[in-house]
């Protein structure tokens, strides 16, 4: 009989040692990691998102210093934000994200995840040499999105960058645009039901993760208008530049 688990399990974990470790691991100096979402989905990556264990945080201004330094040959920042540093690894060309976003552990950051197809993550260890695997956590809608080649929405905390997310993976191929539509109507239900307490709560959510939104007057239109509709509490005088 097979075992389906631990084959997901070591697929997980192969797809992970596509990272270039030995950067990582200068920079971070061996702290322990999660790696997870869209990197370990399948053959096709589009960058490697790493969250730091509870306690155990990034600290982006030491990366960025390894990176001027010592590591100037290895890496090279390419976006700042408050959620995450992201660098290009440059010996293998590889995109990072070392992401301040963080979960109790790793089971609750892969939950927190708002689509089926990157609910996956996989622990690593830091042992001052090679590195190696704590464990695989995926969810039962990570195997259904893998199994149709689909994805679905699962919920949010950051539901306008979801809405934003969803055109990426529209025009990848993993939702209809009937399927997109349907899952464009339960965000926008989501961020009508969250709201925003002031600009920096708002923009808190363009900066997650991936999405080097900030700052764009785009941005702060649509945060205008979001005041006016009663979406979000408007505050006299505040500028894009508050926050």
């Amino acid at each position: 009989m097979i075992d389906v688990d631990n084959k997901i399990a070591m697929a997980v974990a192969n797809r992970a040692f596509r990272l270039d470790f030995d950067t990582v691991y200068k920079l971070v100096d061996y702290k322990p990691f999660y790696l997870a979402g869209g990197s370990l989905c399948g053959d096709e990556v589009h960058d490697f998102d790493l969250y730091p264990e509870p306690g155990k945080p990034f600290d982006a201004t030491e990366i960025e210093h390894m990176i001027e330094t010592t590591c100037a040959a290895d890496a090279a920042v390419v976006h700042k934000s408050p959620n995450a540093l992201t660098v290009r690894l440059l010996a293998k060309n590889q995109i990072v994200q070392f992401c301040s976003y963080r979960k109790p552990s790793l089971e609750a950051l892969v939950d927190s995840f708002d689509f089926s197809h990157i609910q996956v993550g996989i622990a690593f260890r830091g042992n001052g040499c090679a590195p190696y695997h704590d464990h695989v956590y995926y969810t039962d809608a990570f195997v259904v999105a893998n199994v149709t080649r689909r994805t679905v929405y699962t919920g949010s905390e950051y539901p306008l960058s979801s809405l934003m997310r969803l055109f990426k993976y529209h025009k990848r191929g993993k939702l209809t645009k009937r399927e997109a539509a349907q899952a464009s109507m339960k965000i926008l239900k989501d961020v009508l039901e969250r709201g925003y307490e002031n600009y920096a709560d708002y923009k808190d959510q363009l900066n997650a993760i991936d999405l080097q939104y900030e700052g764009m007057q785009e941005a702060f239109d649509l945060y205008k208008t979001f005041c006016d509709k009663g979406i979000c509490r408007h505050v006299q005088g505040e500028s894009r530049n508050d926050a």
